[in-house]
């Protein structure tokens, strides 16, 4: 079972060095006329552009130097379970904390070079957003049926335990049960909360190459979409997998456990392989709509009033509808808005969790 956690640990560790790399190569992604979104001039990265390069790769490397000491000391420790937990957290912060980070340096950029975009005016799509519009049933069903079933079964595993005849090894397997419970339950939580803010995120519409832009957006809104869905449907699955094995599995032989193990991990490739397979389709949209050269179609993105805080990272307007707005340094995050109280309140929760799970099993 050690050798299970480590082994998860690792390939989160792995999954965060692959985004990293991703992200570190960003910039440069749309060629040397470009930095991130930005149209720059031909000498940007040899001159006046060349500071803001080397302080986006250095903010970069800050998420991964920053829980380094924790999650060796977690090594060295043996705190395996602990290590896990905490690489878990630390790739939803990263993805999060890199997010702002591109939005906050093609601000900086824009400011550096000068916006020059001609439009002055964009629309306001006053198409409906509806998340019953983007849900597909069958999945939501299997979800529903999966995750139920896993629940009748731990209720069956509880009522056991309260035999006479119940062991220590039943208590720890019903304890574990538990712990994979609220972690499943939690990511299910915290998926569907993505996918209503996905399908509900406010965008404009640019004057020009209109029908373009609304493509690109219902292109990259479907695949956000189906990857959402996607890891529902998996954990969904592996909680019900995983509550069979725990109450049956020690009746089943060799043969059927390891048939059992074989499925699971046809699963996880089959999952890969949808979400490759997703990922190369918005690629292809991508290089055909060109949306980085849709960002000149939109006029520049007035500086926010309000109360700023932090040199300008934070920003405090009830009235504001906008998560993140620009800044006079860049972009900032919108404290007063709806969206930023239930992220915070969901990160900090998913840290509550994830102690309590790690002094459970500890």
């Amino acid at each position: 079972m050690i050798w299970l956690v480590i082994s998860f640990a690792a390939l989160m560790f792995v999954a965060r060095l692959r985004l990293l790399h991703r992200v570190w190569r960003l910039p440069l992604k749309n060629g040397e006329g470009y930095f991130l979104a930005q149209q720059v001039t031909p000498d940007f990265y040899r001159t006046f552009g060349a500071p803001l390069f080397r302080r986006y790769h250095n903010a970069v490397l800050v998420p991964l130097l920053l829980d380094a000491p924790l999650a060796l000391w977690f090594l060295f420790t043996r705190r395996y379970i602990a290590l896990l937990f905490e690489e878990i957290v630390a790739m939803v912060a990263s993805i999060v904390v890199y997010n702002f980070m591109v939005a906050y340096f093609s601000a900086r950029a824009t400011s550096l070079c000068g916006d020059q975009r001609k439009p002055t005016a964009f629309q306001l799509s006053m198409e409906p957003r509806r998340l019953r519009d983007h849900t597909t049933p069958l999945v939501e069903a299997v979800i529903v049926c999966a995750t139920l079933l896993g629940l009748g079964l731990l209720a069956r595993d509880y009522q056991l335990s309260l035999a006479a005849t119940a062991t220590h090894s039943m208590f720890r397997a019903l304890r574990g049960a538990l712990v994979f419970t609220v972690w499943v339950l939690y990511w299910q939580i915290g998926f569907f909360l993505l996918k209503g803010v996905f399908v509900r995120w406010r965008m404009p519409l640019p004057v020009n190459r209109t029908d373009d832009f609304r493509r690109w957006r219902m292109a990259w809104l479907s695949h956000n979409i189906k990857i959402f869905d996607a890891v529902r449907l998996l954990s969904a699955l592996s909680f019900l997998i995983m509550m069979y094995w725990m109450t049956y599995g020690r009746q089943w032989s060799r043969g059927e456990q390891v048939t059992v193990l074989v499925v699971g991990a046809l699963g996880i490739l089959v999952y890969m392989g949808y979400v490759s397979r997703e990922t190369r389709r918005l690629a292809a949209r991508e290089r055909e709509l060109r949306p980085v050269e849709m960002v000149k179609e939109f006029p520049p993105s007035p500086v926010a009033q309000g109360r700023y805080l932090a040199g300008g990272l934070l920003y405090f307007n009830r009235e504001n509808p906008r998560v993140l707005v620009r800044s006079t340094n860049g972009v900032a995050l919108n404290l007063a808005h709806r969206t930023t109280y239930i992220g915070v309140a969901y990160f900090m929760g998913l840290i509550g969790v994830v102690i309590w799970m790690v002094r459970l099993v500890a």
